[in-house]
């Protein structure tokens, strides 16, 4: 089958909807006839908070599952094959375009919430999620292989994530490269496709037990909520495959959450070294691994980061 460019074309942008870490947008994609190939750009990796490359296939999986829900919309089945060639590191998945069935109505809701999904950095509802929105995005996470370990302000658990949270953030401000690395992508230029602009950065937290990642940029600070939900994302394992499957994991429950008007920010730096890493799985217990930490909340409408065009290379 043959893909008209029309069709292509919003696949593509849909796809190039996920988040990313740092907003880097580590993906490259190549098509052939009614193939898409996703591969990894190792020039947009974070090669000091992300050495192995963790990030980067988390964001290249959340891109996936935008792509398949995006086919989804059109009418088309996406057969995925996720890191079929073991000789290249940067193949992430070829995507077989097929025809199929019309979407049902959970499938068209989940596509359009692609448009709708952004990452708030400012103050949420100082309320925890409801019953059934944790519910909606615990079975999300299952979809995809991963599970969801709630935080919730009574969680005896919460204020040991905050100080780890905490710590790895002030052990990456003392750290040259990682302060440069984040400066490299954060109060960006306005016009430029990638990055973080300042104004999206948010304020600094007045209290140090919200659950917000505190950029070296930010400007102006502002009381955050102390009882949103916090969530952790976790795989069975810790490969390259369960990295890809996180970042799918992790845009499945994002979109399901904006279906209810619930909006997301993150906290990366905690995974980003290895020891609060090691002390954030042991304090939660989990018996995965953790991929992604997510702060979950009611908020306005925030605006989007900038997005670069996705420009498909022929195969």
């Amino acid at each position: 089958m043959n893909l008209d460019e029309a069709r292509t074309q919003r696949i593509l942008r849909a796809a190039a909807s996920a988040p990313s870490v740092l907003n880097t947008q580590p993906w490259l994609v190549t098509t052939a006839g009614s193939t898409l190939t996703l591969r990894a750009d190792p020039s947009r990796q974070l090669r000091h908070s992300d050495p192995r490359g963790r990030e980067m296939l988390i964001s290249c999986g959340a891109f996936l599952l935008n792509a398949r829900a995006a086919a989804r919309r059109e009418s088309l089945d996406a057969v995925v094959s996720v890191l079929p060639d073991p000789d290249d590191d940067r193949l992430v998945a070829t995507i077989e375009l097929e025809p199929g069935r019309d979407p049902d109505a959970d499938e068209l809701e989940l596509s359009v919430a692609i448009a709708r999904r952004t990452t708030s950095r400012v103050p949420f509802d100082d309320q925890p999620l409801f019953s059934d929105v944790l519910h909606a995005v615990v079975a999300a996470a299952h979809d995809e292989g991963a599970d969801l370990r709630v935080v919730q302000p009574g969680d005896p658990a919460r204020a040991e994530v905050l100080r780890l949270v905490r710590r790895a953030e002030a052990l990456a401000a003392e750290d040259p490269a990682a302060s440069a690395e984040e400066a490299a992508w954060t109060a960006t230029d306005p016009g430029r496709g990638d990055g973080i602009p300042r104004d999206l950065l948010g304020p600094r937290p007045t209290d140090d037990r919200a659950p917000v990642r505190q950029f070296l940029a930010s400007e102006g600070s502002a009381p955050f909520e102390l009882h949103s939900t916090t969530a952790v994302l976790t795989t069975p394992g810790d490969s390259a495959r369960d990295w890809v499957a996180a970042g799918q994991a992790l845009e499945r429950v994002l979109l399901v959450a904006s279906t209810f008007f619930v909006h997301a920010s993150f906290a990366t730096t905690v995974l980003e070294n290895p020891t609060t890493r090691h002390d954030l799985r042991r304090a939660l217990s989990l018996d995965g691994v953790p991929q992604m930490v997510m702060r979950l909340g009611y908020s306005s409408m925030p605006q989007h980061t900038p997005r670069r065009t996705v420009e498909p290379a022929a195969g």
